[in-house]
């Protein structure tokens, strides 16, 4: 079904992991719920426009590097859908059609409300990496501390911070927080565009101006309603440029799920357990030469999503 939606994304100099995005996104569906595709690429080649062509996007461009702030702009000025689903070009869908109709739904019918932002990073398979986890390992955060992330360790959060809420919107459940603590994050988020052409086009941004560190000053006090549902993107970068963790090779048969699951529900307050939640899928491969040369590849790569 196609909605009043625009599906707005940002690339730079990623040609395989941005078909490999796009690719996820017409084999689910994607594609054809949206009335209006806009993809604005820094640096832009003809590979580039070629690829979104393709896959029936308009194309917004600039012959250097400007950074993720005045590009998001052009997009909300250039959006016509009264929703707006913002995605850089390396998050691939991992839900099936269905899922994603219902999950995409709900999320416009959450914003329509006093929601003003439905973030769509998914809820388990968020993929590399997550900060605030690599935070809390890194103890620069306590685990204990109140934070709409919390979705990501825990199945049920409201039920362990009283600052976080249940909803329910067409059936689907959205954990929601102040702004205060539900960061602005450039990942994967749906807005009403209106809601965005209000608070972000006054702004001024220079090319070097990081959209989250600008924008979090007012957001922690803005007293917005964020939500988190179940989501459906997963951060997936296939080249070295979207992140280190991509130079690594990728462990490809399946592991499933089961140790994802089990640490959330057994281990839930534990940072070690948190950080295994993470890592432990990227297991050690070993590698033996049959010249009696044993090799440990401590190989980052990452289970895939079925």
């Amino acid at each position: 079904m196609q909605h009043d939606l625009t599906l707005a994304m940002l690339s730079w100099r990623q040609p395989r992991t941005l078909k490999h995005s796009l690719e996820s996104y017409q084999r689910q569906g994607l594609l054809d719920m949206a009335k209006e595709k806009l993809i604005f690429f820094n640096e832009c080649t003809g590979e580039d426009r070629r690829i979104a062509e393709k896959y029936g996007f308009t194309v917004l461009q600039a012959k250097r590097n400007i950074g993720i702030a005045k590009p998001f702009q052009e997009l909300i000025k250039a959006a016509s859908g009264r929703y707006f689903l913002f995605l850089e070009n390396d998050f691939m869908l991992v839900e099936d059609e269905a899922t994603c109709e219902q999950e995409l739904q709900a999320a416009m019918a959450a914003v329509d409300t006093d929601i003003a932002c439905v973030r769509l990073r998914h809820q388990h398979h968020y993929g590399d990496p997550n900060y605030w986890l690599l935070k809390v390992w890194e103890g620069r955060k306590s685990a204990e501390q109140a934070n709409l992330n919390a979705t990501y360790l825990f199945n049920e959060p409201d039920r362990e911070y009283d600052e976080i809420e249940r909803v329910e919107h067409l059936n689907r459940t959205f954990f929601v927080a102040d702004s205060g603590i539900a960061n602005f994050t450039n990942n994967p988020c749906l807005y009403r565009t209106e809601f965005l052409r209000e608070h972000f086009l006054q702004r001024e941004f220079t090319e070097f101006d990081n959209l989250e560190t600008n924008i979090e000053p007012w957001w922690q006090q803005a007293g917005l309603r964020i939500a988190q549902g179940r989501g459906l993107f997963k951060h997936h970068p296939l080249e070295v440029s979207g992140s280190g963790f991509a130079q690594h090779k990728r462990i490809k048969h399946s592991i499933k799920h089961w140790s994802h699951y089990l640490i959330r529900i057994g281990y839930k307050r534990r940072v070690i357990n948190l950080f295994l939640l993470q890592f432990l899928p990227m297991l050690i491969k070993a590698n033996i030469n049959l010249g009696n040369k044993v090799m440990l590849n401590l190989s980052l790569g990452r289970y895939e999503s079925e």
